[in-house]
């Protein structure tokens, strides 16, 4: 994936709104997770939060997006093995 699809996939995206179709905005995220780890999992918004209210959302693209959320954070778990002094 380069820039190039990226904006043509968000281009899409608004058409596709704009006449009353699905938002593919997860489908987006996911593929640049995907494509660019580089990214940072902080700016993936695994949520319908971050969607105008009313928007329909194309089905299973969330449901995607947090199960590689979920692979992504359990790769890289950082685990604490320092002991506390009482």
């Amino acid at each position: 994936m380069v820039l190039a699809e990226i904006i043509s996939d968000m281009n899409s995206n608004y058409e596709n709104r704009k006449h009353g179709g699905y938002s593919q905005a997860f489908n987006m995220q996911r593929k640049m997770i995907e494509a660019f780890p580089q990214i940072g999992l902080e700016n993936v918004f695994a949520s319908e939060l971050y969607l105008p209210i009313g928007q329909k959302i194309e089905p299973g693209s969330l449901e995607s997006l947090k199960t590689l959320v979920d692979e992504y954070q359990n790769q890289n778990v950082i685990t604490n093995s320092s002991k506390t002094l009482n």
